[in-house]
């Protein structure tokens, strides 16, 4: 028996089962799932939103055809051996010029496809969230992509009917960390459907009527939301907005000098500043002077005094011929071997692999920061043994302003 789409109403699944309507009989074969590459082979975001309109689509049309009941067989996996799948596709990766293991790999995940189309969307949600980050780790395999889209959005559209209001025993915290889990996997999945926008909605229209009944959000949940949003481009100005009204709340007196959440106040500042101007635009005064105030707050990163052998050995030898080599803090970021006064820092580049489908390693970011709040710059490399550290040099600014 040929494959075919099995709609239940609200609900999209694949599987090898015939439905009918009450009124009339229909069924949707999975060849239209295959001709789009975001809906089975998918990893970019061109194709994900391919994939996303097509299960909205064809979402529509089960709920206009009614109540819909299917026979079939399934393979009946259980959501931990559906979690050892996936975890077994994510380390065993073929060779790319390997069709047919790559063949194989997709024929594996495509007939488990029923069994986690459905733990995905029924269950408790922190079981549905572990496994969305299994699916989610498939976009991460280097070479051909895996064929996931399709389940991150099927999540996606039913995640989103259930967030309007807090559910039994749920705290606004517990749905502000649910919200940044649902980001990250797609950040990391490598998706960001238009559909990301119920989200950001909800938390701009539903988290204000939260608090007002009571359910106040902490300064840590708010600034690890935020924070996580802007870094992943996942944001949007209401969102950002409410959340920093959220944090503001808590008086940055009372925050130590070297806590957690100043450090991710101060890299949401600078990501507004240098990534989001935008957002900055459209920010209302007084979050806008919170925002000013955060990037006047002295800020000590503990790890601006541990030296590396690299860090070390580079400070050592520069301060032999004639550079100061000093010790700064750059809103977020601890400067080692700089000149405050020349505004010019080596940076030392640590030997390490990032995963892949990263979109900007984060001492390439480091790197765009420290340039763009300067008037003008210079890039040069400087060679170690073994090591390679790149420099980033700054012209001083007239306002002298960093």
């Amino acid at each position: 028996m040929s494959h075919h789409l099995v709609l239940t109403r609200g609900q999209v699944y694949v599987g090898r089962v015939w439905l009918h309507a009450t009124s009339r009989s229909a069924t949707w074969r999975t060849d239209a799932v295959r001709s789009l590459p975001g809906a089975v082979h998918g990893g970019s975001r061109t194709a994900g939103l391919q994939a996303r309109t097509f299960a909205t689509d064809l979402t529509a049309e089960a709920e206009e055809a009614g109540s819909y009941s299917g026979a079939g067989s399934s393979s009946g996996l259980t959501r931990k051996e559906v979690e050892e799948l996936l975890k077994d596709l994510r380390n065993t990766r073929p060779a790319e010029d390997d069709d047919e293991a790559h063949q194989e790999q997709c024929a594996r995940l495509e007939k488990a496809a029923p069994d986690l189309q459905r733990h995905l969307i029924t269950g408790e949600l922190p079981l549905r969230l572990q496994l969305l980050r299994r699916v989610a780790e498939l976009g991460t395999i280097p070479g051909r992509p895996m064929p996931y889209a399709l389940y991150m959005l099927i999540f996606l559209e039913e995640y989103a009917k259930m967030i309007e209001t807090l559910r039994d025993g749920e705290t606004i915290m517990d749905r502000a960390q649910e919200l940044r889990e649902v980001l990250l996997c797609f950040h990391r999945a490598g998706l960001t459907p238009e559909r990301l926008k119920l989200l950001y909605s909800h938390i701009e229209r539903d988290f204000p009527r939260f608090e007002a009944a009571g359910a106040l959000l902490p300064m840590a949940n708010a600034v690890s939301l935020c924070h996580t949003m802007l870094a992943t481009g996942l944001s949007s100005p209401g969102a950002v907005v409410v959340l920093l009204r959220s944090a503001s709340r808590t008086p940055l007196m009372e925050v130590a000098d070297d806590a957690k959440e100043l450090r991710l106040l101060k890299a949401i500042e600078l990501l507004i500043r240098v990534d989001f101007l935008y957002t900055q635009e459209q920010l209302p005064p007084e979050v806008a002077e919170y925002i000013a105030l955060v990037r006047d707050l002295r800020f000590y990163d503990r790890e601006l005094r541990r030296d590396t052998a690299l860090s070390y050995q580079m400070a050592f030898f520069l301060r032999k011929h004639g550079f100061p080599a000093k010790r700064k803090m750059l809103g977020p970021y601890p400067l080692k071997i700089c000149d405050p006064d020349e505004r010019i820092n080596f940076e030392p580049v640590e030997e390490r692999s990032w995963r892949f489908g990263l979109l900007e390693e984060p001492p390439s970011r480091k790197k765009r920061h420290l340039e763009a709040v300067a008037l003008g710059l210079g890039e040069g490399w400087l060679q170690h043994p073994g090591r390679a550290c790149r420099t980033t040099t700054r012209r001083p600014s007239s306002s002298g302003s960093c």
